[in-house]
């Protein structure tokens, strides 16, 4: 899978991160966003989601997912998770209004809605 991929590539760094002594990288960067949320699949999706804590392949992709959470510099722009969960259902029960939750709802891109057909 994909986790295990980035868990052998990080696993082949000095760790926990991909540059020396733990510092981010521009790779770190910008898995970090989506390997945090990743809690939302988990409680909107259910146990098919939950990434195992059990599995050895995967162990350096959570010790690099611990580090990088545990720095403050990354702790100061993360969201609160449940205000965040409460924030991101609206897509999930599909109850958000948007330009963007009616493209998601329709399986399009949001530049390809018409403004003035499509309601909000």
């Amino acid at each position: 899978t994909g986790l295990k991929a980035f868990s052998k590539e990080v696993s082949q760094s000095s760790g926990p991160t991909f540059l020396d002594d733990g510092q981010l990288s521009s790779v770190d960067l910008a898995l970090l966003p989506w390997a945090f949320r990743f809690y939302v699949f988990e409680h909107y999706r259910g146990p098919d989601y939950v990434i195992s804590t059990g599995d050895p392949e995967l162990e350096p992709y959570h010790e690099w997912l611990e580090h990088v959470l545990s720095l403050d510099s990354v702790k100061r722009t993360l969201p609160d998770k449940d205000d965040y969960l409460e924030h991101i259902g609206k897509y999930a029960d599909s109850s958000a209004r948007s330009k963007v939750a009616n493209a998601v709802r329709r399986g399009v891109a949001a530049h390809d809605l018409d403004d003035e057909k499509d309601e909000y």
